[in-house]
């Protein structure tokens, strides 16, 4: 069993790298049979070749900029629930929305094993929206 440091230094180190928005960097925080879900994949990608395809697309379009707000080991679990706030905005420029979320983790080692991430979408629905000189006006 992990103690508390170690996963949320797990958790938090792939945090940072989400915000650095290197994607070989970040996929370093996961295990090669990471389970990921977040509410625009509509599936579990299972796999980090498969988490590479989907954070490249991703990351080509988001520059987003998290701050963790609160962190909760699962009690009995190498886990954590960690609850986020997060600045994002389209990597073409224009205007930012903060998004509030949550990820639950699994920890093995110091990598992320699983990854679940719950956010509303409506503020990256609106953003995709806005054409790119209004984007940059705004």
């Amino acid at each position: 069993m992990l103690t508390d440091s170690e996963i949320f230094a797990a958790t938090r180190r792939c945090i940072d790298m989400w915000n650095t928005l290197d994607l070989e960097a970040t996929l370093d925080t996961y295990t090669d049979d990471v389970i990921y879900c977040d509410p625009k994949t509509g599936k579990r990608i299972i796999g980090k070749a498969n988490l590479r395809r989907y954070l490249r697309k991703f990351f080509e379009r988001w520059d987003m900029q998290f701050v963790v707000t609160e962190e909760y080991r699962l009690e009995g679990l190498d886990g954590q629930a960690v609850l986020w706030d997060c600045r994002i905005s389209r990597r073409e420029g224009g205007p930012s929305r903060v998004v509030r979320g949550m990820d639950i983790c699994m920890v093995r080692g110091n990598q992320l094993c699983r990854d679940e991430a719950y956010m509303e979408t409506s503020v990256l629905q609106e953003l995709m929206q806005l054409p790119v000189a209004a984007a940059a006006a705004a």
